[in-house]
């Protein structure tokens, strides 16, 4: 399993990071240690100290958990951890349908990571997925994407007027 899942590298996750930001105007960009953002990505793919996370359930547990305890940015780490790990579900076939208990496992990592339980977390992460038939997903949107290609590859405008 592990060779066949998309893992999002550390430019994708500052990626994200800066798109969250930008959409929230009184959130402070900045990365605070990109080791932290390293360690994480390492960890959730490979594992450390003799233990690596197994399922993707697994992984995006502690993807989510890492991303928020370790603060690794100056603000936004629950909202890129959250939207890190969606990203993370999506590219490997998983729709994540998340409620407001998310607000409390998130409140929970960034402030007393220790009160979390994390086969509980696995749990609600299991329970709130479904799996995408992305090849059906990519058939529904291949219209736009053919389109959205000659564009890239004219230069045109995807504005109708023109």
């Amino acid at each position: 399993m592990t060779n066949s899942l998309w893992y999002p590298s550390v430019e994708d996750v500052i990626t994200i990071h800066d798109d969250i930001v930008s959409e929230y105007p009184d959130t402070p960009g900045g990365i605070q240690d990109r080791g932290d953002i390293e360690f994480t990505l390492s960890y959730v793919e490979k594992g450390s100290f003799g233990t690596t996370p197994e399922t993707i359930h697994q992984k995006a547990y502690h993807l989510l958990r890492l991303l928020v305890a370790n603060h690794p940015f100056v603000d936004a780490n629950k909202r890129t951890g959250l939207n890190t790990v969606v990203v993370f579900y999506f590219l490997n076939g998983y729709r994540f349908n998340y409620d407001d208990e998310i607000r409390t496992i998130l409140k929970q990592f960034g402030t007393d990571e220790a009160a979390v339980d994390e086969e509980e977390t696995i749990e609600y992460l299991r329970s709130h997925t479904e799996e995408l038939d992305l090849a059906g997903e990519m058939e529904e949107w291949r219209d736009d994407l053919v389109q959205y290609g000659i564009d890239q590859l004219t230069g045109d405008s995807s504005d109708p007027n023109h």
